[in-house]
């Protein structure tokens, strides 16, 4: 499915992705029915059950949900482990469960696993000196908005003692990502984990990135633990 909106996709590609999505909307739709009728202790039981104002959510709403929080939370999640483990390492930095908040947040706003996002302008705005017409798209360099040099002294540095400021990682507004705390949660639990193991870990390789768009991850990153 996320193969869809990813550069350099073929046609090939794209029927993947199709059917893909068709397979899954399927799995869900009978999913959710039988969810309808004998809740479980599980998420889309939840989401069944979520009002507001007296409002549900339908079923084409349960699963457009549900395939947001698949593709979210796991491409972005996935990509920033990696990068989070290869920017500790690369830095010498020690992450610990009690620097690990401090840690993740300079890993988010340091390599984050998405750095550029596009969106449209609802209506005619002037941003800077830029005109924007209702309909124009635009693209949100999230990756440069976090190491603006206006906003953060010696942005290129990685850096756990800085002052905790808001990043653009997870976007803003409207389009912020739902599943920040998640993500923070995950992270936070997963590194520090790994380095209690493995505190001898080193890089064997120089790491690599995934030539992607959209996602900004690694496609390789060889590790060793003497």
């Amino acid at each position: 499915m996320v193969g869809m909106y990813m550069a350099g996709r073929t046609r090939e590609t794209e029927d993947r992705a199709v059917a893909a999505t068709d397979a899954f909307v399927s799995f869900l739709r009978g999913y959710i029915e039988a969810r309808r009728s004998e809740p479980r202790d599980d998420l889309i039981t939840e989401l069944i059950a979520a009002e507001e104002a007296g409002d549900k959510l339908s079923t084409d709403e349960l699963i457009s949900t549900c395939i947001l929080l698949l593709n979210a939370g796991h491409e972005a999640t996935v990509h920033t482990i990696g990068n989070g483990v290869k920017t500790l390492l690369q830095t010498g930095t020690k992450i610990t469960r009690d620097n690990a908040a401090k840690c993740v947040e300079e890993i988010l706003r340091f390599d984050p696993a998405l750095h550029m996002f596009t969106r449209w302008a609802y209506e005619d705005v002037e941003i800077e000196g830029t005109r924007f017409q209702r309909g124009d798209q635009v693209a949100l360099l999230l990756a440069a908005a976090n190491r603006d040099p206006k906003i953060w002294s010696n942005p290129q540095v990685f850096d756990i003692t800085r002052e905790p400021k808001p990043i653009a990682s997870f976007g803003a507004g409207l389009h912020f990502c739902v599943g920040a705390p998640l993500a923070r949660l995950e992270l936070c639990t997963a590194l520090p984990i790994l380095f209690e193991r493995l505190p001898q870990l080193r890089l064997a390789q120089e790491p690599q990135y995934s030539n992607l768009y959209h996602f900004h991850g690694l496609s390789r990153l060889m590790v060793r633990s003497p």
